[in-house]
């Protein structure tokens, strides 16, 4: 579970450009759900994700992660429980290592670093059962660069990458952002395998009003820095385009 407690960020404090980007929020995300946040620029939705993330600190409230504190916590130390999958595709891998070489340092990623995990035969086999899912071809390119991809590859592979190690929290930031059609769909129905079959808390931010609709289990709006919509799966179902377009004029 995600829990916040009265969280504010202000970046800039006392200064001229002083900007209140989260306001006094407070939200609870149950264990395994697929919640959806929309808004538009600046409406505090990175905000929140990079603050969970720990990209940065609240200037006010607290965090928690399954009753655990994290809201002084580093990045780092906060892996044991969440992966992110960026809007850049090229972000979070390593472009001149392998697809193999990556899927090694995803498989270390909450593990502390003197343990060692080698690229024997069973760990290639496993990679190659993941990515072979995919149905991109991949799975017979292990030892391809895997900057030499597209941006729908490197982003499904990510994604894989991203719950290649345990972890409770999936944060993903637009991640189709930069795709073109197919492969964000690609990446979507990915995502919602993952939540499905592994039970992984999943937090995605989206400028699809589409994908909103039609992915996760509940959805947010955010505006101005504060919740301003709170939809629950029930009433998702029941909800148009015409009245998500609404929200926004």
């Amino acid at each position: 579970m995600i829990r916040i407690e009265n969280v504010s960020k202000v970046f800039n404090a006392g200064n001229v450009d002083e900007v209140s980007a989260l306001k006094n929020v407070s939200l609870e995300i149950e264990a395994g759900s697929f919640v959806v946040i929309v808004g538009s620029n600046g409406s505090g939705k990175s905000t929140l994700l990079n603050l969970i993330l720990g990209s940065f600190f609240p200037t006010s409230g607290k965090l928690f992660i399954n009753d655990n504190n994290i809201t002084q916590l580093p990045e780092h130390e906060r892996s044991k429980w969440i992966s992110m999958v960026f809007q850049n595709p090229a972000n979070g891998t390593a472009p001149d290592l392998s697809i193999l070489e990556n899927f090694r340092l995803a498989a270390l990623r909450s593990s502390n670093k003197t343990m060692k995990i080698g690229i024997d035969d069973d760990f290639v086999e496993l990679v190659r059962e993941k990515i072979k899912k995919l149905d991109m071809g991949l799975e017979d390119k292990l030892n391809q660069p895997i900057g030499s991809l597209s941006g729908g590859q490197r982003q499904a592979l990510t994604l894989l990458m991203g719950v290649m190690d345990k972890t409770d929290v999936l944060l993903m930031d637009e991640p189709t952002a930069a795709l073109d059609p197919k492969s964000a769909q690609k990446i979507m129905e990915l995502a919602k395998e993952i939540n499905a079959t592994l039970g992984i808390t999943i937090v995605l931010i989206t400028h699809s009003l589409k994908d909103a609709l039609q992915y996760g289990n509940r959805l947010l709006m955010f505006k101005s820095g504060v919740i301003a919509k709170d939809i629950n799966h029930d009433e998702k179902q029941n909800l148009t385009l015409n009245e998500m377009y609404d929200w926004f004029v």
